[in-house]
């Protein structure tokens, strides 16, 4: 069976190295006006290939106790949702999947980052379409 891809947005600037991201086709979304973030970039990938990204998302600018995060839904499936924080969060990486309608599990996640210092306002999950 097929290894289900995910179309994933990250901030550039959290990799210790960046070029991870080229390797799997990042593209531009936005450019963000913190030089030190670059910008918002979507690539596409395994939750495999997630795994080994989040070992690399830990560079810090402002503050190093708060952790990175990346999100994004299923290539054949918007409606199935992935959220994964980085290696920084204080529990070596967590990777949630849910569904877009799954209050309940939005809610986890949202209360998870929450925990981790991250503002519940960018916490925009379930309305992710890129």
């Amino acid at each position: 069976m097929k290894e289900a891809k995910y179309k994933i947005r990250v901030v550039r600037g959290a990799f210790v190295n960046p070029e991870v991201l080229d390797r799997l086709g990042a593209e531009t979304i936005e450019k963000l006006e913190e030089d030190d973030w670059i910008s918002i970039d979507k690539i596409t990938a395994t939750l495999d290939e997630v795994r080994e990204l989040q070992k690399g998302m830990v560079k810090h600018f402002d503050d190093p106790s708060i952790p990175w995060y990346m999100d994004g839904y299923r290539v054949d499936d918007k409606n199935e949702l992935v959220v994964a924080f980085g290696a920084d969060d204080r529990e070596g990486g967590r990777i949630f999947q849910f569904r877009r309608d799954n209050k309940i599990k939005i809610n986890e996640v949202v209360d998870y980052g929450i925990s981790k210092g991250i503002p519940k306002e960018q916490m925009d999950f379930d309305q992710i379409d890129f």
